[in-house]
């Protein structure tokens, strides 16, 4: 009978210690995937970075944003075959157009100037301007 009080109140305890460690969290922020449409204006091949503008009747990015893209996931839709397939930092050209998925908190650290090296870490590129069908 001993026992089983004793096992009790250690449950109870635990119990009571999760709990209070997970009301000191707070309220998790909503994260949402954002989606924007974007030109590349500058390519560097040495850094693996691309410098984007807004497309056209777009305000999210700006004129230059900086995106590094050795670790974003690239894919490209042929509109004709709704084939996808992965690309690589190379099938990249100035003046293609892109869509760029963005994590609203990311998306909000690089509006306030929270990011130092003032590069947008993107969740993945998708190449929109059409190439021939090979």
């Amino acid at each position: 009978m001993l026992d089983r009080n004793i096992r009790g109140i250690g449950i109870a305890l635990c119990l009571l210690t999760l709990m209070l460690s997970l009301s000191g969290c707070g309220s998790l922020k909503d994260d949402t995937l954002l989606i924007a449409n974007a030109v590349i204006t500058e390519i560097d091949t040495g850094k693996q970075t691309i410098t984007v503008k807004d497309d056209a009747d777009e305000s999210t990015l700006g004129e230059e944003c900086l995106i590094d893209c050795p670790s974003v996931p690239m894919v490209y839709c042929d509109f004709a075959t709704q084939k996808v397939t992965r690309i690589s930092f190379e099938d990249l050209q100035v003046n293609d157009r892109v869509i760029v998925s963005i994590r609203s908190s990311e998306m909000e650290n690089f509006r306030s100037g929270g990011n130092e090296e003032e590069m947008l870490e993107v969740e993945q590129l998708q190449l929109y301007t059409q190439r021939p069908a090979e």
